[in-house]
């Protein structure tokens, strides 16, 4: 969710996060890292606007492959969720500016004098997949700023790779998968929302549940900041419809945030998130798995332990070095990124924690015959730099590809984005930069009103990564020159790369 309304993901549980003393447990042989020979890399600036965009999400069309859309928090005047779409593999995409925005969101368009077709004040937290026939389905959470808060999670299609998305309104209304009304709260401890919404697509033709449209969230439900469920919503006709949530966590589990579910080849659903352990005892990584479609969910299992959890969400937490400005910004942390490898039959998670004093990322691994057999989370690498806002997707010839925040390349001050990729199961694995360089995020932000600088550093809260055969495609924020008073012109950056 934006900055308009707090999250309370690490606001409540990042306090305790640094009480956790144990450490990840890594095998006495460390995996290689390579960084020879290059790989091919292309970058470029998507956005090309004049205010901020972050939170950004890619996919790939299983039709064709050079169909790459993306989204992003926009904060130009529709307020809402970007959409660009590219249709030659990267090299060129649909403009932001006027209409590069998800319709049906948000009350206003990028002309103040023409209406939107939403129903909402704001719209945050892209997500973007494609169904097996080719369509792009889109998902953004759409909120009200005044009491009561209203908030709903939407799904949009389009039929066109993303060059054209549901009009909204009553004439291509969007499809309402949860809804939620926040009693009067949306901040605080007592906030009542649902946040950070995962999309996933059911490809697989072998699946029973092929085509299912899969959406989960962790609902705050403003009990003291102590209890937010993981729920599951799923469609059977194309998203035009979604059945009632599922509760996928219980009991004890309850500080819950950054779920998302992968499938794999048989139907069968992961589900991975993160979760403040009860007393505090530290945060840990849970697996669930769901062999009827989402209808019902094993009891959650801990996988991995936290040692310090990246946790870059000022002001409750900031335990990272801060860069040149001297100033904390919000950003990508810890949290666990699920792929299906289907080449090995198993569920793969990359991580960032902090060990040693400097954020650094971990790959493990679980067969997807027992998702509770997981190998020792391993170190992809080292480096003399914080890294942390891991992504990770599989090729279909089982390359593994990750993607993180990367403050190696300049004596732990700037951010940039690295690639990494295994083609041996995670054993070894090969690294490059991919951004032209780096930024310090604190020196720049999103468009903030109740900030006295008139922006808040702010670089979202997740990237996006796919994996394609020789290839991979990431997205990232990265930042452009100021185009006025404020250093508030954060982009949706693009690259690829050929390892």
């Amino acid at each position: 969710m934006r900055a308009s309304i707090v999250r309370l993901a690490f606001s409540i549980v990042g306090l305790s996060l640094l009480a956790c003393a144990e450490s990840p447990v890594t095998p006495a042989a460390r995996p290689s890292f390579a960084r020879s020979p290059a790989p091919s890399v292309f970058t470029l600036d998507v956005s090309r606007d004049t205010t901020a965009q972050n939170e950004t999400p890619i996919a790939a069309n299983p039709r064709n492959a050079s169909n790459l859309p993306t989204g992003g928090n926009d904060w130009n005047f529709n307020f809402g969720c970007a959409v660009n779409a590219s249709f030659d593999g990267g090299n060129t995409w649909t403009p932001t500016l006027p209409s590069g925005f998800i319709p049906g969101v948000t009350r206003f368009t990028n002309d103040p004098s023409v209406p939107g077709t939403g129903a909402f004040d704001a719209g945050g937290d892209p997500q973007v997949a494609f169904g097996p026939d080719g369509t792009a389905y889109f998902v953004c959470q759409a909120f009200n700023l005044t009491s009561p808060f209203q908030i709903n999670l939407l799904l949009s299609r389009s039929t066109d790779g993303g060059r054209t998305w549901l009009k909204g309104g009553a004439a291509e209304p969007l499809t309402v998968i949860a809804n939620w009304n926040g009693n009067g709260k949306t901040k605080g401890s007592n906030g009542q929302f649902s946040d950070h919404e995962a999309l996933w697509v059911d490809r697989s033709p072998a699946s029973p549940f092929f085509g299912s449209i899969y959406v989960t969230w962790a609902q705050f439900s403003g009990i003291g900041g102590t209890h937010s469920p993981v729920l599951v919503a799923f469609s059977r006709d194309g998203g035009r419809s979604f059945s009632a949530p599922v509760k996928v966590t219980a009991g004890p589990i309850r500080n819950n945030q950054d779920q998302r579910v992968v499938t794999g080849p048989d139907g069968t659903l992961y589900l991975t998130f993160d979760n403040g352990i009860q007393g505090g005892k530290g945060t840990a990584n849970y697996v669930a798995a769901s062999h009827d479609g989402g209808v019902t969910w094993t009891t959650p299992f801990t996988f991995s332990i936290y040692n310090d959890p990246v946790c870059i969400f000022p002001t409750f937490c900031f335990n990272i070095a801060v860069g040149p400005s001297g100033t904390p910004f919000r950003g990508p942390g810890s949290y666990p990124a699920p792929a299906f490898d289907a080449t090995r039959n198993r569920v793969d998670v990359a991580f960032s924690d902090i060990v040693g004093g400097l954020g650094r990322v971990f790959f493990t691994s679980a067969p997807a015959t027992d998702p509770t057999q997981w190998s020792p989370p391993a170190e992809i690498g080292t480096a003399l730099g914080d890294r942390f806002g891991a992504e990770i997707a599989v090729a279909a010839g089982g390359r593994i590809d990750v993607m993180f925040d990367d403050r190696s390349y300049s004596g732990n001050a700037l951010v940039d984005v690295t690639y990494a990729s295994s083609t041996d199961g995670g054993a070894t694995w090969t690294t490059t930069r991919v951004s032209p360089a780096g930024f310090d995020p604190g020196a720049s932000g999103v468009p903030s009103a109740s900030s006295p600088t008139g922006v808040r550093p702010f670089i979202g809260d997740y990237n996006g990564i796919a994996a394609l055969g020789d290839h991979a495609v990431m997205t990232w924020t990265g930042i452009a020159p100021p185009t006025g008073r404020l250093n508030d012109n954060l982009e949706i950056f693009f690259g690829s790369v050929t390892p």
